[in-house]
């Protein structure tokens, strides 16, 4: 099942259609995935998931599907403007900046990791009165394996699309 899904989001991800969507600026490297597609396949991951790892019914799900789009968009806004805050830090050490400076950015760094806390607690809060215990323990258990699959996976794609091309032998 892991390899099929590492598979499938390879697919998607190294698929034309991804790639005719690239959007120079916020691509990392020359072969990064853009941010979109990524986005949309993290999504696509959980609604794929959640429903039958948390066993619910067709009908808990449409209730529960808006709050989970909600969450992963919101998700992703946070974790860039996180990475965005983490950037402007080391380059402020990097370039000896003033203390009050680096404070700010350390604030903005303590927001972003407030906000992401936020943004779990109130998915919860919305989808919990939908589930009963049980399911509100897979959800909870379900966030923490997909966070590390997600993870896992987008390391491996970046690593792919930061290699350098192999050219054949003549």
């Amino acid at each position: 099942m892991k390899k099929r899904l590492i598979a499938f989001l390879l697919v998607i991800l190294l698929s034309p259609a991804a790639f005719s969507q690239q959007n120079p600026q916020r691509l990392r490297g020359q072969n990064a995935v853009p941010r979109p597609a990524i986005e949309d396949v993290v999504l696509g991951f959980y609604i794929s998931q959640f429903q039958q790892v948390a066993d619910v019914s067709d009908e808990v799900f449409a209730k529960v599907l808006p709050f989970l789009r909600q969450f992963i968009q919101d998700r992703f806004e946070i974790t860039n403007r996180r990475r965005r805050a983490l950037n402007q830090l080391q380059s402020l050490v990097q370039r000896n900046d003033s203390d009050e400076e680096i404070k700010r950015a350390i604030r903005e760094i303590d927001k972003a990791d407030a906000d992401m806390q936020a943004n779990q607690g109130k998915f919860l809060s919305n989808v919990d009165p939908f589930l009963n215990p049980r399911q509100q323990a897979k959800v909870r258990m379900f966030q923490v394996m997909s966070d590390q699959r997600i993870r896992q996976m987008l390391d491996r794609i970046q690593n792919l699309g930061n290699r350098p091309a192999v050219r054949p032998e003549r």
